[in-house]
């Protein structure tokens, strides 16, 4: 069985010239003996070929659904994330507010359609329990209880849970906390400040038909943003809840399998296991029958031949792969082998018959036969594959000179093969990179041979797109440049998807200003650039005066459109490198880089003030609203960004209090107040 098939037909052929000179009866028995050989080391060569492909199968499976899982719950995350942000203003969302936020969330991010939902559990102290059932209920929800019974120090109480199905509406109300599981992975959240994700449970909308093996992803919220904690305890006082998706892993993991559309799912055993969970209840999924059916998880499973530990959340999983019969199987045997090495039997026994002239005719005629269909089956197979690849592809020369396009590039560029033919490879420029970023392109391209990256490429209609973009050098034996082949990935949508999600994180949806926590950001970056460059930073905090009896009389319809109102006219009169922020409420701040002096300032202030102050023709008759600003300066009142804030909110305060003057500059050097105590009017 040692040597090559090649070393072996070369013995052949020697055999074969030795027929001369041998009597006739000893050549079949030798051109048997070299025909089972040739067929037992091809046979054997390809069953260990076969065996390496059936391993690396098994092992890419299991990374890929590994990693479509995880995207699954990187997307949940960051929908929590956005969630999380809207719940630590001051006050928080209620129950109509959140769901009009996630009703709205869910329209514009498809993939949100496989969670089970996103829900809201503060964190109330045993004392508050009533009253806080007392106030669920006035908020429309008459039939409010908190459950399981019974006395708690503290609960996690399930309050917001949408969409609010009959599943999910079995969970409202539940305590969190009361359930160890959850309680550990709840604390963790907490402590830790990240996104956590439980070991297995058993979901509260389950009702005992087609039960699901269950988990669930935290998001801690805490009173006025994540902020400075020193240490875990301080994250726990500043804890407001949580935010949680609850996770059916039967339908989570069945979608991601699903997404991946790889042919190797076929008839494929697949089996999940949480390795941070006790023993008796780590299996998470099977695709036996089971499914994720928790009724079907409970006793032992099948047993696959390949076990991947990866990372998911928090938690370490094992993916079990066992590839289907029509794969092959682990020893390297398949129907193409089997039926391989009949053929050879078959055609040494054949040989056998034939004399020395006919089968060295034979063997050189399929030595040459063999090699062409090879050659032709190499290049059938590329070319399948370069035309059917859903991947864009273009090759060209080495001086950048499109050769040749498949038709994904096409229909990612509008240019026919014909068109792109005979063209620069910058065909697609869009104009939104500058000479740094392609000349930084092909500078790796040379050094490294590839480059990888996200690129804005211009289609043949004049449309912009997001491409992902792979460019590999082709090297000839003397290590010389004689192609370039590029891969091209349409990324628009998410990349859309992307931004719309930083958006909805930095923005009031009310008004489209920047939130608190994109103000707290600049106004970092604003000092930062002032120190560096000796400059001055303002703020300017306005607080309208009569928005609560607008609010009142004339409902909270009007209220939103009187502070949509009032945004437009304060953006229209600040310049373009100023920041106009809603800061909750009806508070809105200023802040400008690069401030100009204190009269100035003045005059902007007054300038906003009339603006506010004018009528509202579109709103009803009687709407009139007043405004009181605080003006504070970097660094003259203080010497950091919160302490900047604070002394323009006091300087606001003062003019609210004194009330015939409606602007007032904050004092320097301002002391913070005591905890607990009112905002200082002597300092403001």
């Amino acid at each position: 069985m040692a040597g090559s098939p090649s070393s072996a037909l070369g013995r052949l052929k020697a055999f074969g010239r030795l027929r001369l000179h041998r009597p006739l009866g000893a050549l079949p028995a030798l051109v048997l003996a070299g025909g089972l050989l040739i067929t037992a080391i091809v046979v054997h060569s390809q069953r260990r070929v076969n065996r390496a492909d059936y391993q690396r199968n098994e092992k890419l499976l299991a990374q890929d659904i590994a990693a479509a899982v995880s995207s699954k719950l990187t997307t949940t995350e960051a929908v929590l994330d956005a969630v999380a942000s809207l719940l630590q203003t001051d006050p928080p969302l209620e129950a109509d507010s959140f769901s009009r936020f996630l009703t709205t969330l869910r329209q514009r991010d498809p993939s949100l359609e496989g969670i089970q939902g996103i829900g809201y559990a503060p964190l109330i102290p045993g004392r508050d329990l009533n009253g806080f059932v007392a106030k669920m209920r006035l908020q429309g929800q008459p039939d409010f209880r908190i459950h399981p019974p019974g006395p708690r120090r503290q609960a996690a109480v399930i309050a917001y849970l949408q969409p609010i199905n009959w599943r999910n509406q079995r969970a409202i109300g539940f305590d969190m906390l009361s359930e160890p599981t959850r309680r550990q992975a709840l604390e963790q959240a907490a402590y830790g400040g990240d996104i956590t994700l439980s070991g297995p449970v058993r979901l509260q909308q389950e009702n005992g038909s087609n039960e699901q093996i269950g988990a669930v992803l935290y998001g801690p919220v805490y009173r006025g943003g994540e902020g400075s904690f020193v240490t875990a305890q301080d994250r726990w006082r500043q804890l407001r809840g949580w935010v949680f998706a609850p996770l059916r892993m039967g339908d989570l993991i069945s979608s991601a399998i699903a997404d991946l559309g790889s042919p190797l799912i076929h008839d494929t055993t697949i089996v999940i296991e949480d390795a941070d969970a006790p023993a008796s209840r780590r299996r998470l999924f099977d695709s036996i029958g089971a499914s994720g059916r928790a009724s079907d998880l409970q006793g032992q499973g099948p047993m696959p031949s390949t076990w991947m530990q990866v990372s998911v959340a928090n938690r370490l999983w094992r993916i079990g792969i066992q590839l289907g019969p029509s794969h092959g199987t682990a020893a390297g045997w398949s129907a193409p082998l089997i039926l391989e090495l009949l053929l050879g039997l078959s055609l040494s026994a054949l040989a056998a018959l034939i004399t020395q002239r006919l089968v060295a005719n034979h063997l050189a005629l399929g030595e040459a036969l063999e090699r062409e269909r090879q050659a032709t089956r190499e290049q059938a197979l590329a070319s399948t594959v370069f035309d059917t690849s859903p991947v864009g592809i273009v090759v060209t020369d080495a001086d950048g000179i499109v050769l040749r396009v498949n038709p994904a590039y096409t229909r990612l560029s509008g240019y026919a093969e014909l068109e792109a033919r005979g063209h620069k490879a910058n065909l697609l420029r869009s104009g939104r990179h500058d000479e740094g970023f392609y000349r930084a392109l092909w500078e790796a391209i040379v050094q490294r041979g590839h480059w990888s990256g996200e690129i804005w490429n211009r289609h043949r209609n004049g449309q912009i797109l997001r491409h992902e973009l792979a460019i590999t050098a082709v090297l000839d034996a003397q290590q010389q440049i004689v192609n370039f082949v590029g891969l091209l990935w349409d990324i628009t949508e998410r990349y859309t998807q992307q931004q719309q999600m930083h958006h909805l994180a930095t923005h009031d949806q009310l008004t489209g200003l920047a939130n608190r926590a994109l103000l707290m950001d600049l106004l970092t970056s604003s000092l930062a650039l002032a120190r560096r460059h000796d400059q001055k930073v303002a703020l300017l905090f306005l607080d309208l005066n009569g928005f609560k009896a607008v609010n009142d009389r004339f409902g909270h319809a009007t209220g939103d459109a009187l502070l949509r109102t009032a945004a437009e006219r304060l953006s229209q009169g600040v310049r373009e490198s100023d920041t106009l922020c809603r800061q909750g409420g009806d508070e809105f701040v200023l802040l400008i880089p690069q401030a100009p002096d204190l009269e100035q300032l003045n005059r902007i202030a007054r300038k906003l003030r009339d603006s506010l102050a004018a009528p509202y023709p579109s709103l009803p008759e009687g709407v009139r609203i007043s405004v009181s600003i605080g003006i504070a300066l970097w660094p003259d009142h203080a010497d950091d960004a919160d302490g900047l804030l604070d002394a323009a909110d006091n300087a606001m305060y003062c003019a609210k209090q004194r009330g015939e003057e409606l602007i007032a500059m904050a004092q320097p050097r301002v002391r913070a107040p005591q905890a607990g105590s009112e905002r200082p009017s002597s300092e403001a």
